[in-house]
């Protein structure tokens, strides 16, 4: 099964539970993105674009229960606040829970992607990183073999 939204990369590899909905922003919006670990702050170039998110995590328990990125190589250390501008063709929908999600965690949050040939164009990082507070305990997710083979968490 072909899971595309018309476009060229794969919805499915970026995270999304459904096919995302295309938007263009008529107002700006304000966007954080966790990083850490294999996950870099501002995405990897070498991916189709960029994941966000409308919420803004304070842990990294939380950030994993909204994210499902640890088994993809993001290890949840930080937050950091973009802003998206206005004109900007976005992609919003909601997070798929991962392979091994723990009900505990909570319901999965909603995803802003942004194609990479609209990232320089229209993201700006508004404040510096903050640290999540690491409430994992003794919890450990193991990443894939192949952290970052899907995702441009």
């Amino acid at each position: 099964m072909a899971r595309s939204t018309g476009t060229t990369w794969n919805w499915w590899d970026e995270g999304f539970s459904t096919p995302p909905k295309e938007v263009i922003l008529v107002n700006p919006l304000t966007a954080y993105r966790v990083w850490g670990g294999f996950s870099r702050e501002n995405g990897n170039l070498t991916r189709p674009g960029v994941c966000f998110s409308l919420e803004r995590p304070s842990t990294r328990m939380q950030a994993e229960g909204l994210f499902s990125v640890m088994e993809y190589g993001n290890a949840c250390r930080f937050v950091t606040e973009f802003l998206i501008r206005a004109g900007a063709m976005v992609y919003v929908g909601r997070v798929h829970p991962g392979d091994s999600f723990d009900n505990g965690l909570g319901v999965p949050g909603s995803q802003v992607f942004v194609p990479a040939d609209q990232v320089a164009r229209f993201v700006l990082r508004t404040a510096a990183a903050r640290g999540l507070v690491d409430d994992l305990g003794s919890n450990v997710v193991v990443p894939r073999d192949d952290p970052g083979a899907r995702r441009s968490s």
